[in-house]
């Protein structure tokens, strides 16, 4: 039998991608979650603090929490990590910050940002090699995203993002690249990240229907 908090994770996962839980919509609170699954506060609070790592919530300070908000063609917004169905391990290899009007990606031009270098690995194994670009001041601020997924680190900002898919020939071989910018409501850059995949670890499918 799962353990009690994964299945209030799936229970609350289902409703989500079934559409009995819309982007928008208020979950219960945790205390009311708890005693609908006879759990404890800790465990209906661990299972929560999943969804809002995996990006399918987020938490707004004295609201509440809700279910993310969707793009604008309708999808989710994923982690690449989530393609691997939370089998990858993140970890922080190094930081390092720019000033304003450094050659940085373009959305975050003309801004102090500072770069995380991440990976995301199954046991030993490099699959995803993670570049993020972040509007902070100072390299302390920078650390803190430590190895959270990005999606729960912005939460609420991350609103939508404009998403770009590519295969490209590199040094040693074929790499996906996943490249994402994410705006807030005032459509301001919160975040740059290039996520890159060797060709062996992955497979892409498309289903095109008539």
């Amino acid at each position: 039998m799962a353990a009690a908090y994964v299945r209030i994770h799936q229970t609350i996962l289902e409703q989500i991608r079934s559409g009995k839980l819309q982007p928008g919509d208020k979950l219960a609170s945790e205390r009311d979650l708890a005693t609908k699954f006879e759990v404890s506060l800790m465990t209906a609070r661990h299972a929560v603090s999943m969804l809002q790592q995996e990006g399918y919530v987020i938490r707004r300070v004295g609201s509440g929490t809700f279910v993310a908000p969707s793009t604008s063609g309708g999808q989710r917004l994923q982690d690449p990590h989530e393609l691997f169905k939370g089998k990858l391990t993140g970890r922080l290899v190094a930081t390092q910050m720019f000033a304003a009007g450094a050659v940085i990606p373009e959305p975050m031009a003309g801004q102090t940002c500072g770069l995380v270098a991440r990976v995301w690995s199954s046991g030993t194994i490099r699959v995803i090699e993670e570049q993020i670009w972040l509007p902070v001041a100072n390299e302390r601020e920078l650390r803190k995203i430590g190895s959270t997924p990005l999606l729960g680190w912005l939460g609420v900002e991350g609103l939508f993002a404009k998403e770009t898919i590519e295969a490209v020939v590199v040094q040693g071989g074929a790499v996906l690249r996943i490249t994402q910018t994410f705006f807030d409501t005032a459509q301001r850059p919160v975040a740059h990240r290039v996520s890159s995949c060797p060709g062996d670890k992955v497979r892409v499918q498309r289903i095109i229907q008539p």
